[in-house]
């Protein structure tokens, strides 16, 4: 149960940089020395280096880092009901739709292009990319059914979930309330597109778009499902590839051949994405969305 509801702003005492950073290192190394050790002692039901191990880490990992973020939240007085916000915002389900497809288009559109000139200058690393599958297909490990039924729980539900509970919920307003709403969701949106190396440009928009669709609705679970949304049509693109495909291998050689398509998808997808960016722009004196949230609750109750 939540505690009583402060109108206090948690986030001028959140220091999320140590708290997120910290944590998710912490978390990663110690999770990995026991998970390394389990596979040397032959304790796990499988090889050590099987591809299960990705989103079991993955899983444990998240779980960790979401843990310690409400923990230290809520010492500060963060309360979680005004954090995500109502469950059934009014929002268009159809808009939402149109607009993680736009956002998808474009960032299969950006991954091309930045990967065509990635591909230019370190043909290695590229080739070793799309070797790479992160999504489901887990043929080559010893448990395939449970590979793919973690994966797509990683990717459609638990992801989804506790990104948008780290970079909208938590950073998004503390760095808000450092800097502004403005530069909180630009550099929230930086940060998030940063840390998914293999395709920047597309994930900077992506978090951009989510974090003013919080500031929007004032409610979490819209990108959460939006993020979720775009992440089973991703899944979904990636099986009927991989299905329609066969034995065959996508190189970097077809990556080169084909770039110009990526531009045409960002041409299509990027005024519709755009118009909404615009017309959702925050001005300098808007609030986060928890602190309203609060005042809203308040209201309600003495209502």
């Amino acid at each position: 149960m939540d505690r009583p509801i402060s109108p206090l702003n948690p986030f001028l005492r959140l220091k999320s940089r140590y708290l997120i950073l910290g944590t998710y290192l912490i978390a990663s190394i110690a999770i990995g020395i026991a998970y390394a050790q389990l596979g040397e002692r032959a304790l796990l039901p499988w090889l050590k280096d099987d591809p299960i191990s990705m989103p079991i880490l993955s899983i444990s990992v998240w779980t960790v880092l979401g843990g310690i973020v409400l923990w230290a939240g809520r010492r500060q007085g963060l309360n979680i009901g005004p954090l995500f916000g109502q469950h059934s915002p009014q929002f268009s389900l159809r808009y939402a739709g149109l607009l993680v497809v736009s956002l998808l288009v474009f960032s299969l559109g950006s991954f091309s292009v930045v990967f065509y000139l990635v591909s230019l200058g370190f043909p290695g690393y590229a080739a070793q990319t799309l070797e790479t599958n992160m999504m489901l297909g887990g043929g080559s490990s010893g448990y395939p059914q449970l590979y793919d039924a973690l994966m797509l729980f990683l990717l459609v539900v638990y992801a989804p979930l506790v990104e948008e509970l780290v970079f909208r919920g938590i950073l998004l307003q503390r760095w808000s309330t450092k800097w502004g709403l403005r530069w909180g969701l630009v550099a929230s949106s930086l940060l998030f597109g940063l840390l998914h190396v293999n395709n920047p440009l597309g994930l900077t928009l992506f978090g951009l778009v989510m974090g003013l669709l919080y500031v929007q609705t004032r409610s979490l679970w819209v990108p959460v499902a939006c993020h979720s949304l775009n992440n089973l049509t991703a899944v979904g693109i990636d099986w009927i590839s991989r299905t329609t495909a066969g034995e065959q291998t996508y190189t970097v050689e077809d990556v080169q051949s084909s770039w110009w398509v990526g531009l045409i998808l960002v041409a299509i997808s990027a005024p519709f994405v755009w118009r909404f960016i615009r017309r959702s722009w925050p001005s300098k004196a808007d609030e986060i969305p928890y602190l309203i949230n609060v005042r809203q609750v308040h209201s309600d109750k003495v209502g």
